[in-house]
């Protein structure tokens, strides 16, 4: 039986994460209304959603807060988010106060706010943390040991302006984030493995190096100002995910929660999607001139390959592992009388990153007006912690933080943990034989955090200019004005500099490396 051209969707955008959303933002925008399936039937915006409030009862009062997957951050070169923003929400973003890092090597901690000192820092990059050797505390963290470190630190930093692993399609599978700290002290190595596991939300043995690389890149040592935060006012689904919804729906687009993709086939240049309707029971088959995947990594192999239609190349392609990660908040009848909004911890802790929710958040006002303090910590832990009971964290996190914040002391009143599903990105550098937003398939485009295209960008940043240019690829096909995509302010002078000799270098002694590696190769055939 013929499909009647009325029950053909223009775009199906299959994930209602930050990239699907941000996809069918611009399209709704466009005039062309997009079907977005959403597999959570509750909430909507994948790890920007929300979730069940929690409550607790203080002093005889009853108090309610929203959750969410975890805090986020805007760096610096989030452009095109930020664009996103001010475009379709109301919401207006926090400049951070500065952010604090907490080094705790065996008993000893270290506190010092790092965030504005390299930001405004008076050494160009991308040598501006040296900025951080003028600040009496930082001495405090470091012995004369650590300045053998000096040679290591300069090839690393040579290394990261020399070398774009995003552009150069360069994932340097099995070296991992461990070889970049090569010649550096055992005190070095910890305090800076910690920056990495915040970049990359991951333990850091499973961080690879090209990652790591790329992420300081565009997170930190080209530019200055690339270390600018803010934060939204309230939580992710309030600030940003509710608005993108609502402004979908009042441009005639729809967002159906609980509807799973299982399968999808390529007939007759229309796209058939199987969809498992939860909140009905039931399943549902709907037809589609285009299709935007935007899901995570492993929901995205499962349907390709399930899929008859894309199974035979799906096989061939290589995905990202994804991760599980951890959040816990916890209430205090106390505050710290000083210190940054948010930070990070590295060295020995098990928390890597923390954030004051009653300075950041508006929902925690009240909370912090009594003189209390709430903090949220994320811990990006390896599989043996990652498996101990919600009780045991909790523990290990209360007194992590009352080490490093020692007025808290005798003041906790409450906890919660969150384990998120494993869906979170084990980025790995796109190359050739990656999932891109222009795929091997007709009309069908991906988005996302782990999807190929040409931008330096990360996570919610790298989402949205997915999202955004798989829209362009629709709009294309229905002769539509496409949108423009945003890409960071370029390095420093002096950080350009330095790559172009880096990379002038390279280019130089690539053909004897390659003379070396034919004749070692050809002798260990001969043996």
């Amino acid at each position: 039986m013929p499909i009647s051209e009325s029950s053909i969707y223009p775009v199906i955008v299959i994930g209602g994460g930050l990239a699907g959303l941000t996809a069918a933002t611009y399209l709704a925008q466009a005039d062309i209304p997009p079907l977005v399936l959403d597999a959570d039937a509750l909430w909507t915006g994948g790890r920007l959603a929300g979730g069940e409030i929690d409550t607790f009862t203080h002093n005889g009062q009853e108090w309610h807060f929203p959750p969410e997957h975890s805090v986020h951050a805007l760096w610096g070169g989030y452009v095109n988010l930020r664009r996103l923003i001010a475009q379709f929400t109301p919401t207006k973003l926090r400049p951070s106060d500065g952010e604090e890092w907490v080094n705790r090597w065996r008993r000893d901690i270290r506190k010092i706010e790092a965030g504005n000192v390299v930001r405004g820092s008076l050494i160009p990059a991308p040598f501006h943390y040296l900025q951080l050797l003028f600040r009496p505390r930082f001495w405090t963290g470091i012995t004369p040991l650590d300045f053998l470190s000096l040679p290591g630190f300069l090839f690393s930093i040579a290394w990261t302006v020399g070398f774009d692993p995003l552009r150069e399609k360069s994932a340097l599978d099995g070296l991992t984030m461990r070889e970049f700290f090569r010649g550096w002290t055992p005190n070095l190595q910890a305090t800076f493995t910690g920056l990495g596991a915040n970049l990359l939300a991951a333990p850091p043995d499973q961080i690879s190096v090209a990652s790591f690389i790329a992420s300081l890149r565009f997170y930190t040592v080209l530019r200055r100002d690339a270390w600018h935060m803010e934060f939204f006012p309230s939580n992710s689904a309030y600030s940003l995910i509710n608005p993108l919804v609502e402004y979908i729906e009042s441009h005639d687009g729809r967002v159906w929660r609980g509807a799973t993709a299982k399968q999808i086939d390529y007939q007759d240049d229309v796209w058939r999607i199987t969809i498992d309707d939860y909140p009905n029971r039931i399943t549902r088959t709907l037809y589609a001139k285009n299709i935007i995947m935007a899901t995570d990594a492993v929901s995205a192999k499962q349907l390709l390959m399930d899929s008859p239609t894309t199974q035979p190349i799906a096989k061939n392609i290589k995905f990202p592992s994804t991760l599980s990660n951890v959040v816990i908040r916890m209430w205090f009848s106390s505050a710290p009388k000083s210190g940054a909004n948010s930070g990070m911890f590295t060295g020995d802790s098990i928390i890597d990153n923390f954030f004051w929710l009653h300075r950041l958040y508006d929902e925690f006002s009240d909370w912090g007006k009594m003189g209390y303090s709430a903090l949220e910590v994320h811990l990006y832990i390896e599989e043996d912690l990652l498996n101990k009971d919600d009780r045991h964290l909790l523990i290990l996190a209360v007194d992590e933080v009352q080490r490093a914040f020692p007025e808290l002391k005798g003041h906790f009143v409450h906890g919660s943990v969150r384990r998120n599903s494993k869906n979170h990105t084990e980025f790995r550098i796109p190359t050739d034989d990656s999932l891109w937003v222009k795929t091997h398939w007709q009309n069908l485009y991906m988005a996302g955090d782990w999807v190929g295209y040409d931008t330096p960008s990360f996570w919610m940043e790298r989402a949205t200019v997915t999202g955004i240019a798989s829209a362009n690829s629709v709009l294309e096909a229905y002769q539509k004005t496409t949108v423009e995509i945003l890409y960071p302010a370029p390095p420093e002078f002096l950080a350009r500099l330095l790559g172009w000799l880096v990379r002038f270098i390279r280019w130089l002694i690539q053909p004897l490396l390659h003379l070396i590696r034919s004749i070692y190769h050809k002798r260990i055939s001969n043996l």
